[in-house]
């Protein structure tokens, strides 16, 4: 064990207290010799300094299960904005996680694609670029980054919020940029027939790496419009993975009234989705 004030190893126990909570178990606490500060075994967990940590995993859980943040915070009797907080704590933990996972040394065949959803408004799309171990379904990456409308969106968005940053590549570049690092034995990457895709793979991966594209199909019924029809699915792991991210996330189901505000919140529940997942 050592500080986090001035990474001293010369730590002694300095006695306990009692944490908040129903089970107000006992607490070791420490001192450090070199600064005199003191810290405890509750220093670096999740629920530091938290005033109802016992919520905590029933708020992820429900999260990750189809239930808005206003709804759980009615169902655990919580402030929505409580839920907010935990919610942000929770993915930058997950965010940390994913990306200290160990290189997946088995691993030869990555498929990645694109998903999108809106913020606040269908005036301004966001894109979630993800990578999926086929196979296994495995979440190697994902991300969400801001895209400027299209089609009769185009003009009227513009009109109303001015131009939109349009971030796909870099999300793309960095996205297929962690697929190498998490999977150094990549021999083949699977996607559809975006125009985008065949450059960008060149860029990261050189002549490394075969590249297949498939065209894309039309959605089922059932799914949530990721599933395709028409037989064999080439790309299904990904798009198995997709429909499973639209249906445990409230924000992302396909006619909902409940929409993203921010993106970095959206960041943060594609993480945690990514970390329960992957288990």
């Amino acid at each position: 064990m050592h500080c986090p004030n001035c990474n001293s190893s010369a730590i002694v126990k300095f006695g306990f207290y009692k944490s908040r909570g129903a089970d107000e178990k006992k607490i070791q606490r420490y001192r450090c010799k070199g600064c005199k500060r003191t810290l405890s075994d509750q220093t670096d967990a999740l629920t530091f300094g938290e005033h109802k940590p016992l919520a905590t995993q029933s708020v992820m859980q429900l999260l990750m299960c189809g239930v808005s943040q206003r709804r759980c915070a009615k169902v655990l009797k919580l402030h929505p904005i409580t839920v907010a907080r935990k919610l942000c704590r929770l993915g930058m933990r997950a965010i940390q996680h994913n990306l200290a996972a160990r290189p997946l040394a088995q691993t030869t065949t990555v498929l990645f694609d694109e998903m999108e959803t809106f913020e606040h408004s269908k005036c301004k799309p966001v894109s979630i670029p993800i990578a999926v171990e086929d196979g296994t379904r495995k979440i190697l990456a994902i991300d969400a980054v801001s895209m400027p409308a299209k089609g009769k969106l185009a003009k009227i968005a513009k009109r109303r919020y001015g131009r939109r940053a349009n971030h796909r590549r870099r999300g793309l570049l960095d996205l297929l940029a962690r697929v190498r690092e998490v999977a150094p034995a990549l021999t083949r990457l699977k996607s559809d027939k975006c125009p985008q895709y065949p450059r960008l793979v060149t860029k990261v991966f050189n002549s490394a790496v075969a590249h297949e594209t498939h065209k894309g199909r039309r959605g089922c019924v059932v799914g949530q419009g990721e599933l395709k029809r028409g037989g064999f699915d080439p790309l299904f792991s990904l798009n198995h993975t997709c429909a499973m991210i639209r249906d445990n996330i409230k924000r992302m189901s396909r006619r909902t009234w409940t929409t993203t505000k921010r993106i970095d919140r959206l960041k943060y529940l594609l993480s945690i989705y990514a970390w329960i997942h992957n288990q």
